[in-house]
């Protein structure tokens, strides 16, 4: 908090008046490097979001989660050793991340469903099934291996991680090509 205060130049009670807490402020910086910026919208409220939410096209609602989802963690993943540590320690910040996760199984939950609703999910795979698959492919733990790890480029793992969904999750046999190209990874994706 010393160090935090002193590059800021402010006075150390300024950052606790401001935060309270290490884990709060540790918190709040994970916000600002999800959403990318001051005062966020939350993420189901985000255009990309919401056009996910409305499209027609199976296709395009998981190419744009894929997009913008793996930019979020692209900019939290810096983040995620410290929100881990500091969950063990700290029953706020545990609660905290608790409360991201539940977030974005809910996100990914409401997604799966309406790609059901278009009638775009595999035959026989469930709502519930497919927002498990989802929930680890497109996960923390994948970024970190293959992204921070593995060294794959951003585009690289998008265009991976779409195809693979689009594999796991979507009836076969109806491609939109035009799902991915306004998107980064839309020139590495088979068509």
């Amino acid at each position: 908090m010393e160090r935090i205060a002193a590059e800021s130049g402010v006075a150390v009670q300024t950052v606790y008046y401001t935060f309270g807490t290490k884990g709060q402020l540790l918190c709040e910086a994970m916000e600002f490097a999800g959403a990318g910026g001051h005062d966020p919208l939350p993420v189901h409220q985000r255009p990309w979001m919401l056009e996910a939410l409305t499209t027609p096209s199976p296709h395009r609602s998981l190419a744009l989660a894929v997009e913008h989802g793996v930019d979020i963690y692209q900019r939290t993943a810096p983040l995620w050793p410290a929100v881990n540590a500091a969950a063990v320690a700290d029953p706020a910040v545990k609660r905290y991340w608790g409360d991201v996760t539940g977030a974005r199984r809910a996100g990914i939950g409401r997604l799966v469903a309406r790609i059901a609703e278009l009638g775009g999910l595999r035959e026989g795979l469930k709502v519930e099934t497919a927002t498990d698959i989802m929930f680890v492919l497109d996960g923390h733990g994948t970024f970190q291996g293959l992204v921070s790890e593995a060294a794959w480029g951003l585009p690289i793992f998008k265009a991976w991680l779409y195809s693979t969904l689009v594999h796991q999750l979507l009836e076969p046999g109806h491609p939109d090509p035009s799902a991915t190209e306004d998107l980064s990874f839309a020139e590495l994706v088979d068509r």
